[in-house]
């Protein structure tokens, strides 16, 4: 990680030489970018989603696919 583990957006370099910056707070990803620096703007615009902080709260990982969701939609 580039940054301190301590702050509230960690970044990670990717085998690819791309950066992701994620959200400590929802385990979100907020960004994947060529250059580090284009984090910060994406960062500073990030809102934590309130049903991934409702599951985080929850002990629940937002990051398992929901059965529901991608399921064609039923008429019945």
């Amino acid at each position: 990680m580039a940054r301190l583990a301590g702050q509230r957006f960690p970044h990670r370099r990717n085998a690819d030489g791309s950066y992701d910056s994620i959200c400590i707070v929802c385990l979100a990803t907020v960004a994947s970018v060529l250059k580090e620096e284009q984090l910060y703007l994406r960062e500073s615009a990030h809102v934590c989603d309130p049903l991934r902080l409702y599951q985080v709260s929850q002990g629940q990982n937002p990051l398992v696919a929901r059965p529901e969701i991608g399921r064609p939609f039923s008429s019945r």
